[in-house]
């Protein structure tokens, strides 16, 4: 697929997609979120292999404004069907991002809002600027967070602040989003880019395995009995033990040489 509304790179083994419509804020509207499918699918078939980590951005002053409101005005008058399958639709977008076996990164500039704020917590870590603003802001027009918002919001900041949140579309500035446990690392903007590409590149010489495995497992960890949580994580160990990956960590940590994958090296 060529490109229009986002931009899609691969390089060092990390994948950059940068949404692309920087005159809406980058709003989500029914190319972008296509063409936003499609790079997701790309980089699924190449995860683990060409690519071992995903950074996801917003071109010119925002992270992602949420939908596109000349599609929202439209969607009012088809009725309920109409928008149950475009929401149907989303929901399997993002899915698919959150299913991704690599580490995924979010730099957020700007505003992360509605729908953009899901896709900022749709990743696995959030790096933000000090300019980055995050708001459920579906409630100032009447509507429920959508692209899975409902799900992944409470089980980042809990209940209480869910509700919170939602309730009141209030906005949070970069520093009580990183209390909330919405964002890792705040950032100058000119940074930005710079230390998501660096955050994510920390992950190239890792076990995509072992990344792969422990993902698929935490991605379902509250809703998972515990027995099938642990057989899960059995499973996946008897898998990573396997691997040629472990195999040579071991003898290198035997050896006393140094391993492949050192965070803080």
């Amino acid at each position: 697929m060529a490109y229009s509304e986002i931009a899609f790179d691969v390089s060092d083994g990390i994948a950059t997609i940068t949404l692309n419509r920087p005159d809406t804020r980058n709003a989500l509207g029914d190319a972008l979120r296509s063409e936003f499918a499609d790079a997701t699918a790309e980089i699924a078939a190449r995860a683990g292999k060409e690519i071992k980590a995903a950074v996801l951005t917003g071109a010119g002053r925002a992270f992602c404004s949420g939908g596109d409101i000349n599609v929202l005005k439209e969607m009012a008058g088809k009725g309920p069907d109409a928008m149950r399958a475009r929401m149907q639709a989303a929901h399997e977008i993002v899915a698919a991002w959150i299913d991704l076996p690599i580490p995924t990164v979010a730099a957020v500039n700007g505003a992360a809002a509605g729908a953009g704020f899901t896709l900022a917590i749709a990743c696995d870590f959030a790096i933000a600027a000090h300019d980055a603003r995050f708001v459920m802001s579906f409630g100032r027009i009447g509507l429920v967070p959508d692209w899975g918002a409902m799900y992944l919001l409470p089980r980042i900041v809990g209940m209480q602040r869910a509700r919170d949140l939602v309730f009141t579309a209030r906005a949070l500035d970069a520093e009580t989003a990183r209390n909330y446990g919405l964002v890792l690392e705040i950032v100058d903007a000119g940074d930005l880019q710079a230390r998501a590409r660096a955050f994510a590149g920390k992950f190239v010489d890792a076990s995509p395995d072992a990344i792969g495995l422990a993902k698929r497992i935490m991605n379902v960890a509250f809703e998972t009995p515990r027995a099938e949580a642990f057989a899960a994580e059995a499973d996946a160990q008897a898998a990573a033990n396997a691997t040629d990956y472990h195999r040579d960590a071991v003898a290198r940590f035997l050896a006393k040489e140094p391993l492949a994958f050192d965070w803080e090296r």
